[in-house]
């Protein structure tokens, strides 16, 4: 490849990414840079002194901030249920829609994704109003006596409603990648394993499943990014309640930066859960591409 043609390439690339990195460094990586710069201060957000105290903060939320810890405990007890049952869901869906006619499809999928275009915020008041009265009427009518608890004053209980909600409204998102993972799979193969009489248990756990594999990449990685990082949606329905048992890391940065204005600690605490997730993502990314195969 000459110089000039290299050239040509350096230029049309830039020329592609440079409305995308004109939007993206003062919304993403300016405000992280900075963070990591206010990470080392003790400043409270409202004075022109800020004081650099080094590790201290770091130091602080290691040896006395139990808070911090319980509500990163939280989120990972929730994340774990969220990101399991709602890719299983997702698999169930995009099965189920896949087997229907196809002019029932489209209907199937719109339905299914509707949860996933609402904002947690709307979604957290809506389920609010099905846990207190929708919960209670369904337990008079029915005579069933877990709906009758008080599933937003309850810890177990408040639990669980947030990976119900969660559930479903990621669920619909992770089928639309799993049906296009099934699409993607040859016809080939399957005839052959229909031909070759595989019974449908063994065809979807031995050839099916590890070939949607990247699917399964993409969606663990989200669903776990998404749990991880919720806020809007604990806020509108439990508040962090009761008794701080659903306290949500975000929600634990949120009020150390704006609610007790120590805006260092507050970033200490994001730059730890930051690289927290790191880990995570990539410990979790390589582990399912390591199971992918090639069709």
């Amino acid at each position: 490849m000459s110089k000039l043609s290299r050239k040509g390439d350096i230029i049309n690339q830039t020329a592609f990414l440079g409305p995308m990195l004109i939007c993206f460094m003062p919304i993403v990586i300016i405000p992280f840079f900075y963070a990591i710069y206010m990470s080392f201060i003790r400043w409270n957000g409202i004075s022109s002194v800020k004081t650099f105290v080094g590790l201290l903060n770091f130091k602080n939320i290691f040896t006395n901030d139990p808070d911090y810890w319980t509500s990163l405990l939280f989120s990972i007890k929730s994340t774990v249920a969220i990101t399991v049952i709602s890719n299983l869901m997702g698999l169930a869906f995009a099965l189920l829609v896949c087997s229907i006619p196809k002019k029932l499809q489209g209907a199937a999928r719109t339905m299914l994704l509707l949860p996933n275009i609402m904002s947690g915020i709307i979604m957290g008041f809506i389920w609010k109003f099905i846990f207190q009265k929708g919960f209670s009427s369904l337990a008079k009518a029915t005579g069933l006596s877990f709906l009758a608890q008080s599933w937003l004053g309850d810890p177990q209980y408040a639990f669980w409603s947030i990976v119900i909600v969660s559930c479903w409204q990621y669920s619909g998102y992770t089928m639309i990648i799993y049906i296009a993972g099934l699409i993607g799979i040859s016809n080939d193969i399957n005839e052959a394993a229909l031909i070759d009489g595989c019974p449908k248990v063994t065809h979807f756990f031995k050839i099916t499943f590890p070939l949607i594999m990247p699917s399964v990449t993409i969606c663990v990685f989200w669903v776990m990014v998404k749990s991880f990082t919720m806020y809007d949606l604990v806020a509108s329905l439990t508040e962090g309640g009761p008794f701080k048992s659903t306290m949500t890391v975000s929600m634990d940065l949120y009020a150390e930066a704006f609610t007790k204005n120590n805006y260092g600690v507050g970033s200490a605490k994001a730059i730890i859960f930051f690289a927290f997730i790191l880990i995570i993502s990539i410990l979790q990314v390589r582990f399912t591409r390591s199971r992918e195969v090639e069709q």
